[in-house]
């Protein structure tokens, strides 16, 4: 913080399922998980912790907890120099269908997933942004970097495609791709090349500035 540098730190909307971590605790207490297709169970399913839960951001009860989280009381370590980067929003399960939630998994009101899938990450990214800003009293526009996105997210942070391979076929589909997201009013929009060669980081760099393309 004194040499002005900020810290993103990443967070994803999947808990562990342990009976010894607090977060699953307080989420298993206070039902805030997604419901599997029974409606009776929680929905679980396999992510980076493993075995995970997902709450359900389509709730204002979760969006609510969700900021709670962010008190000083709950993040004691919280500062003003730190930023929040939403990865596996879609949501992301590993053993999903297509390598997400079932669409038969159960929000609150009876929604199945089917019908706020395309809203989750925008639900997600918004209850961070808004927990950012209450807990910097609002006096600094928070920076939240979000992979999935819905029309309107641009209120609340920015966004990227994911990763990408490193390969001149994905470098040619990047520049309409966010381009497109540009014109939509998704402004502040990258990509995230990966296993970059010197040529590659070279090139990327040259289309990058040009365009002045999010990285």
């Amino acid at each position: 913080a004194a040499r002005g540098r900020k810290m993103v730190t990443i967070v994803d909307p999947h808990i562990k399922i342990s009976k010894k971590y607090l977060m699953n605790e307080i989420a298993t207490k206070n039902d805030l998980y997604v419901k599997d297709g029974s409606g009776n169970g929680d929905f679980n399913g396999w992510c980076w912790p493993g075995n995970s839960g997902y709450l359900d951001f389509t709730s204002s009860r979760v969006r609510n907890y969700w900021m709670d989280m962010y008190n000083s009381k709950n993040y004691p370590h919280f500062t003003e120099n730190l930023h929040i980067w939403n990865d596996m929003n879609e949501p992301s399960v590993f053993n999903g269908p297509e390598v997400t939630m079932p669409k038969n998994a159960i929000h609150e009101g009876g929604f199945e997933h089917r019908d706020v899938h395309n809203i989750y990450g925008y639900h997600v990214m918004q209850a961070t942004f808004e927990a950012l800003v209450q807990t910097r009293q609002r006096k600094i526009r928070p920076f939240v970097l979000s992979r999935s996105f819905f029309a309107g997210s641009q209120k609340y942070g920015t966004v990227w495609t994911g990763d990408n391979a490193a390969t001149w076929e994905q470098l040619q589909s990047a520049v309409p791709m966010l381009l497109s997201l540009s014109v939509s009013g998704m402004s502040f929009s990258g990509k995230s090349p990966i296993k970059r060669t010197a040529e590659f980081f070279m090139s990327y760099e040259q289309k990058r500035k040009s365009f002045q393309l999010a990285d």
